[in-house]
């Protein structure tokens, strides 16, 4: 119960996590990168390893984020990662649904109105193009 506590505190605090693909001075998506580092990297690492500074508090570990192409046949599955964020992917991992459904969140801090919907998706294929920037052969 106190993990969970802790959980949700730091994520509702947001951990200023550093998020960076690539060798430096790479082209990366800026805006991926800044909101995979507010909203991603408490739990799956600055680089997307899964090695956050709450994973250990979680009760299942999550995925290493650069290995999604591999384990997919060499290919990045943009649309599964996109169906993960805005929650209509369920984890089983995830069981109650700890991981919060970024698009629900970023729908709220739009204004939850109709007009709301297009920065959401925005926002979201900006993190699935960041995340498609930490694959690693």
């Amino acid at each position: 119960m106190l993990q969970r506590l802790l959980l949700a505190l730091l994520l509702a605090v947001g951990v200023s996590v550093g998020a960076s693909a690539g060798e430096p001075g790479s082209a990366v998506s800026e805006p991926g990168r800044k909101l995979f580092r507010e909203n991603c990297a408490a739990c799956h690492g600055r680089y997307g390893g899964g090695d956050g500074p709450v994973a250990g508090a979680l009760l299942m570990a999550p995925p290493d984020l650069t290995q999604l192409a591999t384990r997919n046949g060499g290919e990045y599955p943009a649309g599964l990662v996109a169906s993960y964020i805005d929650g209509r992917k369920l984890v089983s991992a995830h069981g109650d649904r700890s991981m919060p459904v970024w698009g629900t969140e970023f729908w709220l801090q739009a204004g939850a109105d109709s007009g709301a919907e297009a920065a959401v998706k925005a926002k979201i294929d900006e993190l699935v193009k960041f995340v498609g920037e930490l694959q690693q052969n």
